[in-house]
């Protein structure tokens, strides 16, 4: 394949960059910072992802019918054998990606989540469309082992429950009815959102990680809320702080799953 370089108002990059071997960061148990400090993030399928490279590449524009034929079945192998959580490819200061899974389960389309900054975005919103999602970089600062986590603090918990062999979800999404809850429904719209919720010998609980937003009224005010409707569902919070989770995440995750074995 011919390497190809994109230029965007004395910007480029080398299509070469999309490289098992080459400068992206990978691997299956790495925190990756999810964007850095990128602002804008587009989701979008395999398909789409070649499609947007491609028709940024001038070199890929002149090549005739076969050499683009060629090219974009060489690009869509490397791509390809890439698709796995933490991937994360740093195709230019301004352009990178991240594997986003199969949102739509087995045997459905593979996506990628692309990161840019003003001067790539300008050029890839004609590109995509519509049909995609735009918007600035979200609230997950971190990804590890396919995990979107918030905090330095969250990540020590997730590699200390994976050690100890668990079952668990990472801010966990999910809806309860607020029926017969006179204080909650006040404080509540039915949507609630868990740290870390544990499965261990048949029971459930869940670990939050209490860092600095906890301390604040009206999220202590709606925490409160969240873990008793939890609790009437027969699912109990136990809360640790930041500090200790990222200092001590291993005596933390001990002493939850005592609580929860006793439970």
């Amino acid at each position: 394949m011919t390497v190809s370089t994109t230029r965007l108002d004395n910007v480029s990059f080398d299509l070469g960059s999309v490289e098992p071997n080459g400068n992206g960061r990978k691997g299956g148990s790495s925190i990756v910072v999810s964007g850095g400090e990128l602002p804008f993030d587009f989701l979008l399928p395999t398909a789409k992802l070649l499609h947007l490279l491609t028709s940024l590449s001038a070199s890929y524009q002149h090549m005739d019918a076969q050499q683009q034929k060629r090219a974009r079945k060489k690009l869509y192998d490397k791509i390809y054998v890439q698709c796995r959580p933490d991937c994360y490819i740093e195709m230019h200061d301004g352009l990178h990606a991240r594997y986003a899974g199969q949102p739509g389960g087995h045997n459905t389309d593979h996506y990628w989540r692309v990161f840019c900054d003003e001067r790539f975005k300008n050029r890839i919103e004609p590109l995509v469309g519509d049909s995609v999602v735009k918007s600035p970089t979200g609230q997950y600062a971190y990804e590890w082992g396919g995990l979107n986590l918030r905090s330095t603090a969250e990540v020590k918990i997730a590699q200390a429950l994976n050690q100890h062999g668990v079952l668990f979800f990472a801010n966990a999404r999910g809806r309860i009815g607020l029926q017969q809850t006179v204080v909650s429904d006040t404080q509540l719209t039915g949507r609630i959102e868990a740290d870390f919720l544990v499965i261990y010998r048949g029971k459930c609980m869940v670990l939050e990680v209490d860092g600095q937003h906890h301390a604040e009224g009206e999220q202590t005010i709606r925490d409160y809320a969240r873990d008793r409707v939890l609790l009437r569902s027969g699912v109990p919070t136990v809360r640790f702080t930041g500090r200790d989770c990222i200092d001590r995440a291993e005596a933390v995750v001990t002493e939850f799953l005592a609580i929860l074995q006793g439970a």
